[in-house]
């Protein structure tokens, strides 16, 4: 917790993580920014062929310029690595990562709103999402999570990023962040936090399980936190228009995902690629009888 606090005895913010982990690259951000082109909100979802739509049983990639480099070595516990280059590693490379805005309301009343990448599907039956809140300190979400048992979970699409992105401040317990970002706040059925009706898809949740995890030092260095699906709300231009209700238009929804650093992408260039027919058709094709008798 930042040492500063206001006259009235409550801490100013919450720990500045930021300045430790120092995500952006750029010194000279609002210069950056202005040398780049315009944010282009014409572009939709465009499917195209697969990368080698001629691949084959065995064909392996499709580039060689793998066997140019060798293959660098770096153990995460050698003693001269920090915590925070594993860290950039390990979100510069598992990409590119969905982000949710979570929204909890704590045991005092003040609605939390914060966004986080680390959020994945877990099971369909029960509806499962998982959430993993870093920090050796519980954050305002996880402390309300598990003082509550509930929050929201909204996909983030590109008509609202920068709100999305500005409810990450390091505000501190007693402040809400809804007013700051501008975001409307759309009542709940099942539970007591509201979700973010600018998203076209949202999900109330209730605590399933949770699950700290320690560093070989013993120090709690973040939780796990499996949150089952007690309600979604869908936009309803977005869903399929059939009685299954059962698939979002990637077109409409234009989620954005994140990368490393600063780095947040969109979903607007993809192709479709079916899985393997049943295997015993698979074993039908002479070129995988070929490669298994010679394996």
């Amino acid at each position: 917790m930042s040492p500063s606090v206001l006259t009235s005895g409550l801490p100013i913010e919450a720990t500045d993580k930021e300045a430790a982990i120092k995500r952006n690259p750029h010194r000279n951000w609002e210069t950056i920014q202005a040398s780049r082109p315009n944010y282009d909100s014409s572009h939709f979802w465009a499917p195209s062929k697969t990368p080698v739509p001629t691949w084959n049983v065995g064909d392996g990639s499709s580039s060689d310029d793998w066997k140019q480099y060798r293959r660098l070595n770096i153990s995460p516990d050698d003693d001269d690595r920090t915590n925070v280059q594993n860290y950039k590693l390990m979100i510069s490379t598992t990409v590119p990562r969905p982000v949710a805005l979570v929204t909890t309301v704590g045991k005092d009343g003040v609605s939390n709103m914060a966004p986080f990448s680390y959020f994945q599907n877990v099971c369909t039956d029960p509806p499962l999402y998982s959430l993993s809140l870093v920090g050796e300190e519980p954050n305002d979400t996880l402390r309300n999570i598990l003082d509550t048992k509930e929050c929201t979970l909204n996909i983030i699409s590109d008509w609202f990023i920068e709100a999305a992105n500005f409810s990450s401040a390091n505000t501190p317990p007693h402040q809400s962040e809804w007013p700051m970002t501008g975001l409307t706040p759309s009542p709940s059925q099942m539970i007591r936090p509201a979700s973010v009706a600018e998203s076209a898809f949202s999900a109330e949740c209730k605590l399933h399980s949770y699950q700290d995890i320690f560093n070989k030092k013993g120090t709690r260095m973040a939780t796990l936190v499996l949150l089952e699906a007690v309600m979604w709300h869908v936009r309803e231009d977005m869903v399929a228009k059939d009685a299954l209700k059962a698939t979002v238009d990637l077109k409409l929804l234009r989620p954005v995902w994140r990368g490393g650093g600063i780095i947040y992408g969109t979903c607007f260039q993809g192709f479709e690629l079916p899985r393997p027919e049943a295997w015993r058709k698979v074993l039908e094709e002479s070129e995988v009888a070929r490669r298994l008798s010679s394996a």
